[in-house]
């Protein structure tokens, strides 16, 4: 099986995002979720390589951007 770049998994899911926003609204959960998962995995592997550059700050950024997007998406 193909690996998949990490930057379509995050054209996807913003793609996704666009779509719940405009029109269908659980198509922007799917995608919330499947990007807090990302960002999840993604700090946890600049912990492991002790990576504390800026990239693992937009990392946390972007976690918790996608994380309050789940969240509200999720209550409504």
């Amino acid at each position: 099986m193909a690996e998949v770049p990490h930057r379509h998994a995050q054209t996807a899911g913003a793609v996704g995002l666009l779509i719940g926003l405009l029109a269908v609204p659980w198509v922007g959960t799917a995608a919330a979720s499947g990007l807090v998962l990302f960002f999840a995995c993604a700090i946890q592997t600049h912990l492991l390589a002790r990576d504390y550059s800026s990239q693992f700050g937009l990392a946390i950024g972007f976690l918790t951007l996608n994380a309050a997007t789940l969240a509200l998406g999720l209550a409504a």
